[in-house]
């Protein structure tokens, strides 16, 4: 970083042969962190740092989770096999699944990982300004790691269309070095050249409440303090539930005092109501359950 000599860290831009113009202090990097793209009037890219949901960033030992998180670990390595073959050092994901369940926890955690790794994520609201914005990051670094989230993408695409979507998903503006991360309530909602198309999204994953061996390692961590029989019961009764319902027992139970059995009913009574997609398979490109990630 350059040293400045105002208040303000401006600095000279060189722009050309004998053309300069003021600028902010400058980095060759981004700092490593999860950030929101936009672009101002000129059309010039700015990139907010946003903080992690980190309230449920647990992992589960043989979790499907867990199998997602060792699958992008060892992609990353995979680069030179890529090269070899000609193909875009790129990945797809596409969660799905009832609301509460563990989708954007999921993808926090892959983000919280590449950011460890001294890498970047980016958010996208808008696939038009998304793409700008990240045309000029791969200009100054080309060979940097990046993911890139697309959370409820179905609104993106009702709010957007999906023409831009599909130009950087896998025409003019795909880039290597990337993964692509979203997630969606309503896969229905999504058209087949979203979810039929190879290359566009590879994996297709259900993520489902968590099952009694997940909830218990769940109460394990947040209530150490719990006896046996207290956590079989609260495992009991938690059956079926999202992970945001769990985090909701916790709270209404532990922080507000409330009795444990009401507690439960209600939230079964709300989960009842939450809208849920129908589980559904295309003939022309499979939605991949648990058991397709090795």
């Amino acid at each position: 970083m350059n040293q400045t000599t105002n208040e303000y860290g401006f600095q000279w831009s060189i722009n050309g042969v004998g053309h300069y113009a003021m600028c902010g202090r400058t980095v060759a990097t981004l700092p490593a962190g999860a950030y929101s793209c936009y672009t101002d009037n000129y059309g010039n890219p700015h990139f907010t740092e946003r903080a992690l949901q980190v309230d449920e960033l647990i992992d589960f030992p043989g979790s499907l989770s867990e199998r997602i998180l060792k699958e992008i670990e060892r992609f990353w390595m995979l680069g030179d096999r890529f090269a070899r073959y000609g193909f875009l050092h790129r990945r797809g994901y596409l969660f799905w699944g009832k609301q509460g369940c563990g989708k954007s926890s999921l993808i926090h955690m892959i983000v919280s990982r590449i950011v460890r790794a001294s890498h970047v994520a980016f958010f996208c609201e808008s696939p038009y300004t998304f793409i700008a914005c990240m045309t000029k990051f791969r200009q100054v670094e080309p060979e940097r790691p990046i993911v890139c989230v697309f959370e409820d993408i179905e609104a993106i695409i009702e709010d957007n269309g999906d023409s831009q979507l599909l130009q950087w998903l896998d025409g003019n503006h795909q880039v290597s070095k990337s993964i692509n991360l979203a997630s969606t309530n309503y896969p229905e909602k999504l058209d087949k050249r979203i979810i039929s198309r190879p290359r566009r999204f590879d994996r297709i994953l259900q993520i489902e409440s968590p099952d009694a061996r997940v909830r218990e390692a769940y109460f394990v961590r947040k209530l150490p303090e719990q006896t046996l029989a207290e956590r079989k019961e609260w495992v009991r009764l938690t059956a079926g539930l999202p992970f945001a319902a769990l985090a909701e027992m916790i709270i209404s139970v532990y922080c507000l005092g409330n009795d444990l059995e009401e507690t439960a009913d209600l939230l079964r009574s709300l989960d009842a109501h939450n809208p849920t997609s129908q589980e559904y398979t295309e003939t022309n490109g499979e939605l991949y359950d648990e058991a397709s990630v090795n």
